[in-house]
This record gives C-alpha cells, structure tokens and sequence, in this order.
C-alpha cells in the first residue's frame, strides 16, 4: 500500500515539476529591460506627477502607462465578470520561437508581450518590473474598441450605420461633421482632419485636446460643441485621413445612442462577457466627462489577450456572439474595405488598408490589428486562431517599417509567430 502511495505522489511530483518548468519558460518577468537607465531604472521607473511629460521625457513613460491611476484621478473603472478566468498554457510550444521572441524583447522597449493560439498561451514576458495585475495604457488601439462597441450598439438596435451623426447630436447638426454617417467616422473617411497618424497632425488636432482637456471648459460640454460647430473641412469626404477627431466624435454618438458611459458599455458588453480578470479604466475629457475613445483606454495583458481571442473567434465567447459576425467582417476583411482604404503605406509597418477604427493586413488569410503610440499591437488571424498582444514604450517612431526599428522587427516576429504556429503568411 505505502509503495502505491509513494508511486502515485512521485508521479503527481513529476507532472508538478513539469508543468512549472513549462509554466517558467512560457511565462517570465524581468525587472529590467533595454534601454533601462533611460526609461528610468534608477527611479525604479516611477511614475511622473505631469502625466503629459510622457511627450518629452522617456523616463515617465513606464511608470505613467502602468500607474495611471496614481497620476490622474479623471477616470472611470470597468467592472470585470464573477467568474475569472485565467488563461491556461500551451504545453506544445515552439522552442525556437519563443527563443526568437526573447531575441526580440531583449532589443525593444517591451513592457508586456502575450502570444495566444487557440485561447491559450505560448509566451508570456513582462520587463521593468511590470506585473500581471498592472493595467497598460493602449493609446490608439482604444479605437477598436470603440469600434466594436458600435457594432454591438448597432446590433441591438440603437446605432445605424448610415445615420448621420446629427441624428444623434443635433448641437452640431450645422458643423462640418453634421453630414458625416456613423460608417464614415469607423472608416475615418471625414475628410475633416484631426490627427495624422505617426507624420505632422492635421490642422484641428491641438486645439480639439485643448478643447476637451482645458481646465476652463471644466463640466461645460457645450464648449465642445462650439469647437465642432467652428472648425473647416481640410480633407475631401470618402478619402481615408487618420483622424483622432473621427474617434472622438464617433465615441460621443456612441455615448449619446445608448445613454450610458463608455467605461459601463465596455464593462457589460465585454470586460464580463468575456471574463476579464482585472479592472480596466477610461480616461475621460474633463470638459464634457465623455471618454477618449481615440486613446483612453488601460488594460491589463491578459485581458487584451481575451479580447484578442473574442476577435479570432469571430466575436464569439462560450458559443455566444458577443460581436455581431457581419460587422466585425465587415470591419476586418480587406475584400470588404473601400479600395481607398488599402495600400496605404510601405512606410509604417502593419499599415497596410484601414476597416472600421482597425488596420488590416495582406494576408489572404484575414488578418488585421489594433496598434497604438509607442508600440501597443494587437493582431489577429481567425483562421489559426493566433493571437499577439505587445505594450510598449518604444518612442513616437515605433511604427517605421525599417531596419532595427520596432516596427520592422515586430513585422519579422509576427511573420516566424504565424509560420511556427501553423498560421497563413501568404
């Protein structure tokens, strides 16, 4: 009996001290990083009291993109599900890959990176000390979301796509974005101009953050109003023009159609659908209390892996479609993107057309990706359910598609991540 016993705990120890050397290869955290003494090691990469510091100072960036709440107070929280679940680990994971992606990590200014295949995970990193219950901010990947929370609004009911924006707002139904349909602003085809994405910002991007951040126009929405109903049309309608202004706009029709707040649409339509483990937040514009869709949001590694899984599982989670499937194809598919929207550019990596507040690929496999400032990614491949999710510091010319620069890199990794894992480059 006792030699059963001995047997089977052995075993159990055995399957234990497999499973941990697994979990510690696929899943480490560094306390320091490349570049460290300049992103602020020797503060133990601490947050700055201006938050806008960022702009200027490398050594704010850290702290300020994963202790947000420690600097700013104009915020809002998601609520997460009841029932949290982890990602599990892979256990069939590639050696050589994730030796390539530690290569990578090793040169970049990475915070967090996260490699999913079927939901579950085959790399996990975290550097400078970041940690697993840390949320990040994503910058401009916070567009997707506000994406895809319109396609579900549209879906119950409560957004139409071609509507005009004055629909919903009458304030501003003489101003240049009176005309402008819920589907031109996913598209960013305004052709008003408010932000150039990674080159010189249009001509109504300052102001617009003046306007929504001033502390004069403190609880005084209408001021907002006022802008938008003095600025001019810069761009040519239908034509593709990155715009922060788009987002902005289009997160306000979106919280004017369902009469709640972003940060309680993104908490019930899918932080709890999908089972977020940590609490995310939205910052919000002090003027008019609304969230800045177009690069607000903070979210933890993880939990944009899930949602990442959401979007590889075509808006599904449990066998229930939290994403309508039409919308987000629609949204997704370079097949079903305006020709004015593809080909964009050769010089800034993963840029290749733009679907709805999304940047698509030109795999003939669907492919497409959320990106953000400094080097946040999300990108997703639905036929291999592939998921990579990175957050960065990297500097404001992460995206350059050229040797030795992140974006050129992380185009590389991406293409070795999808060949190993059975994905499509073509």
């Amino acid at each position: 009996m006792k030699i059963v016993i001995l047997s089977f705990y052995f075993t159990i120890l055995f399957i234990l001290q497999i499973s941990s050397s697994a979990y510690s290869q696929q899943s480490k955290f560094n306390t320091s990083g490349p570049n460290a003494k300049i992103l602020g090691e020797d503060k133990n990469f601490t947050f700055c009291k201006n938050y806008s510091d960022h702009w200027s100072k490398p050594e704010c960036r850290i702290g300020n993109f994963s202790e947000m709440n420690r600097v700013l107070n104009n915020y809002r929280l998601t609520t997460t599900s009841k029932d949290k679940i982890n990602l599990k680990f892979n256990q069939n994971h590639p050696e050589g890959l994730i030796k390539k992606i530690d290569d990578y990590i090793s040169k970049h200014s990475v915070m967090g990176f996260l490699i999913l295949k079927n939901g579950e995970i085959i790399i996990e990193r975290y550097q400078y000390g970041r940690k697993k219950d840390m949320t990040f901010r994503i910058f401009s990947m916070s567009k997707t979301f506000i994406a895809m929370l319109t396609g579900i609004a549209m879906e119950k009911g409560l957004i139409k796509l071609e509507d005009k924006v004055s629909n919903y707002w009458p304030e501003i139904k003489d101003s240049v974005y009176g005309n402008i349909t819920v589907k031109e602003l996913l598209l960013m085809s305004s052709g008003v101009e408010g932000g150039e994405y990674s080159t010189t910002p249009g001509p109504n991007w300052p102001q617009m953050w003046t306007e929504l951040f001033k502390r004069e126009n403190l609880s005084q929405p209408n001021k907002f109003n006022d802008y938008l109903n003095g600025i001019k049309s810069y761009g040519k309608k239908g034509n593709f023009r990155y715009s922060d202004l788009d987002t902005e706009v289009l997160s306000r029709v979106l919280v004017k159609a369902t009469k709640k707040n972003i940060a309680t649409l993104t908490s019930e339509w899918l932080w709890q659908p999908i089972d977020a483990e940590i609490t995310a937040e939205w910052l919000y514009a002090t003027t008019d209390s609304i969230e800045q869709g177009s690069g607000g949001f903070h979210a933890s590694l993880s939990d944009l892996g899930k949602f990442g899984v959401l979007l590889a599982n075509d808006g599904k989670y449990k066998n229930k479609q939290i994403i309508p499937y039409n919308f987000l194809l629609e949204a997704t598919d370079v097949n079903k993107t305006p020709k004015t929207h593809i080909a964009i550019t050769n010089y800034n990596a993963f840029q290749y057309g733009y679907g709805y507040q999304t940047w698509l690929q030109p795999n003939k496999d669907r492919t497409f990706c959320a990106l953000g400032h400094y080097g946040q990614i999300i990108c997703v491949q639905p036929s291999s359910k592939i998921v990579m999710v990175q957050t960065a510091v990297e500097g404001h010319d992460a995206w350059k598609n050229s040797f030795g620069n992140m974006g050129g890199s992380l185009t590389s990794i991406w293409k070795e991540i999808l060949k190993d894992l059975g994905g499509s480059n073509d």
